[in-house]
């Protein structure tokens, strides 16, 4: 009983696993340094013949072109696959990332532009985007699973956090396919 999980939100990397429904890592691809037209493919390639409950893709916020390719082969593959399709956003992968984090603690993502997606643990589905330099944790641990210049920054796995997300995201409804939309944040 296999859950496949897609996340293409990063600017450094494309993260395909696969999962049980209750979050342990089965397998896992986690290519960087690539476009994801060329390495989404082949991160998915070994796992699509496991795959056999639900898909579940990361919603953003990320990169417009990164999103967008992973929602649509998300799609793609719960369509063909007569699976339902599950969201979960960039920052909650990162809090389900670190079981022993705090809800004070920060999750982070690279905004791109000299920006950050920030969020308190506990309101990873509420991100914001804030200036890199205006970033304060105020002593706060600081999670992420993008190497990211920030003073005590705690580096999550994104393989190990991906899979731990997949329970939130079957926790949640279904995403409707013709309304299926990105989360992007101002």
């Amino acid at each position: 009983m296999t859950v496949l999980a897609i996340d293409t939100s990063s600017r450094s990397r494309v993260v395909a696993v696969a999962a049980t429904a209750d979050g342990a890592l089965i397998d896992s691809a986690v290519i960087g340094g690539e476009a994801v037209a060329a390495s989404l493919p082949r991160a998915l390639g070994g796992m699509l013949g496991a795959v056999d409950i639900a898909v579940v893709v990361v919603i953003g916020p990320g990169t417009y072109t990164g999103v967008r390719a992973g929602m649509a082969a998300a799609l793609g593959i719960a369509h063909a696959r007569h699976l339902p399709l599950y969201g979960v956003g960039s920052l909650e992968v990162v809090a389900c990332g670190e079981p022993g984090a705090g809800v004070d603690d920060w999750v982070i993502a690279d905004a791109g532009r000299a920006a950050l997606y920030v969020a308190r643990l506990a309101d990873a589905a509420a991100p914001s985007r804030v200036p890199r330099l205006g970033f304060d944790a105020a002593g706060a641990r600081v999670l992420s699973t993008d190497s990211i210049d920030v003073a005590g920054l705690i580096l999550v796995d994104p393989a190990r956090a991906l899979a731990r997300a997949v329970p939130l995201a079957l926790s949640r409804p279904a995403l409707d396919p013709a309304g299926l939309g990105a989360l992007y944040v101002d």
